[in-house]
């Protein structure tokens, strides 16, 4: 973490500079009449503002990753926890410090809701922006197996969780060390209730993105493939992100929804697949009919939580499994206690959906 802190000036000036064009900067228009340009994992405008959706995926979403073998020789930093009944922290994990470095911005914050848009199924939202798949029957593959199976009674973690984008935070923050302030405190609540649920999990904190941003997904690759084998129970892998969306005028957009009287960070999942055959990803149908259950679930537990499932041809790493998944949770717009309230939901309505899966 020292060695973090004598690089938080470096760090501080590659993020400002990278905030413009990787998946945390998503320029919209000022006027609710203008065309999304995302470039981002995308974003939906409010239903009726919009019919066209315009993006641009997150990097390395797409490429075939690089053997783990290629990981750089300055490993990013670990901290993984296995959580079953309860919490095992390595004591080599690092832990917050304040050496950490982050990087403010300071903007203007317009609060929107993104519930709608796309092709509805039932009472959720999904958007199809392959251009190969368009005649996909998502109330169909709703109804699908799954390819999933989760143990009952089983200690064995049969869940991880993980972070490609480590460092992405909150509270007007594009990127902090301290991950106490970053995604990875959304994955813990997630964890919480799958935990409660009794199912077992490991909640993975290795920092994928500092001090080198490119690369990510190929060291998060080499994250899941670690876990995998040393926890062959594993069933289903979720890479927690948070999103960005911010105007041409620099105005940062927060989306929000309000559960059972309290404001909630808004979430949104993707599902990749293999639209020409070229991302090695055959098996894709099975990742999407998991989230199509987990959006259908959290549709009827927090209505307006979470954004139209995103369908895309992108890959993100969802080929490693056949439940592999990257939920986006919140902007960095949204305080930390949005978008941790908004994990314990999703870890709730995600719980149901796995023991509906035994």
């Amino acid at each position: 973490m020292k060695e973090m802190g004598r690089k938080a000036p470096i760090f501080a000036a590659a993020a400002l500079a990278l905030l413009g064009s990787f998946c945390v900067a998503v320029r919209i228009p000022k006027g609710t009449g203008g065309k999304a340009a995302a470039v981002a994992a995308g974003f939906i405008l409010p239903a009726g503002n919009t019919d066209e959706f315009f993006r641009q995926e997150e990097e390395d979403g797409t490429g075939i990753p690089e053997p783990p073998s290629s990981v750089p020789q300055s490993a990013p930093t670990s901290s993984v926890s296995q959580k079953v009944s309860s919490r095992v922290s390595p004591s080599s994990a690092p832990s917050a410090s304040s050496e950490s470095s982050s990087v403010v911005l300071n903007n203007k914050v317009l609060e929107v809701s993104a519930a709608n848009g796309g092709t509805q199924v039932g009472n959720f939202w999904v958007k199809n922006a392959t251009e190969k798949h368009k005649s996909v029957d998502f109330a169909k593959e709703l109804t699908q197996a799954t390819g999933i199976k989760i143990a009952k009674d089983s200690k064995a973690p049969q869940v991880l969780i993980y972070h490609t984008h480590t460092t992405e935070s909150y509270d007007c923050t594009a990127r902090t060390t301290d991950l106490t302030k970053t995604v990875c405190a959304v994955g813990d609540k997630i964890a919480e209730q799958l935990e409660t649920a009794g199912i077992g999990v490991v909640h993975d904190k290795t920092v994928h993105d500092y001090p080198a941003y490119d690369g990510s997904y190929d060291r998060s690759l080499a994250t899941m493939q670690k876990n995998l084998k040393q926890y062959p129970s594993i069933k289903v892998t979720l890479d927690i992100h948070r999103d960005a969306m911010h105007r041409d005028d620099g105005t940062m957009l927060k989306t929000t929804a309000v559960v059972g009287g309290k404001k909630a960070a808004q979430v949104m999942i993707l599902s990749g697949c293999d639209d020409d055959g070229t991302l090695g990803f055959p098996n894709w149908e099975y990742n999407l009919r998991l989230a199509l259950r987990i959006q259908n679930q959290l549709a009827k537990d927090a209505p307006g939580l979470a954004r139209p499932l995103d369908f895309c041809a992108r890959r993100y790493n969802e080929n490693v499994t056949k439940g592999s998944l990257l939920i986006e949770i919140g902007t960095d717009a949204n305080t930390l206690d949005e978008a941790k309230y908004s994990g314990t939901l999703v870890g709730q309505s995600l719980a149901k959906v796995l023991q509906g899966l035994t």
